[in-house]
């Protein structure tokens, strides 16, 4: 990876804006989420990548906050649940995803490997 961290976090903050943004056509959202997941699986390991991801947990944007905690939960638990939990609180879209995924990173059934 050859992006500097304002790129990364350019990228990943995109391609999570794109993917909300696609919420009502489920094929373009897949696609998306996809390769957003791609670029999650590319900066995973870098120091610079999770810095980058837990940077975003504080983004204004609920499915940016969502996304990147879901991805900082290996590096940065507390942070990330506290994230969640908060998503899960509100009324928003993204409640019912934000509890679900808790629930199944709290039984180690969270899967980020695929």
């Amino acid at each position: 990876m050859t992006l500097s961290e304002d790129e990364i976090r350019e990228r990943y903050r995109a391609l999570a804006l794109d993917w909300a943004a696609a919420k009502g056509e489920p094929k373009k959202a897949n696609r998306i989420f996809k390769e957003h997941h791609g670029l999650y699986r590319e900066i995973r390991d870098l120091e610079l990548g999770c810095r980058v991801i837990e940077s975003l947990l504080d983004d204004p944007e609920p499915s940016v906050r969502l996304l990147a905690a879901t991805h900082a939960l290996p590096f940065a638990s507390a942070r990330a649940e506290a994230v969640l939990r908060d998503l899960e609180r509100g009324n928003g879209l993204y409640a019912m995803d934000a509890k679900y995924t808790l629930i199944n990173f709290r039984t180690g059934r969270l899967n980020l490997e695929w």
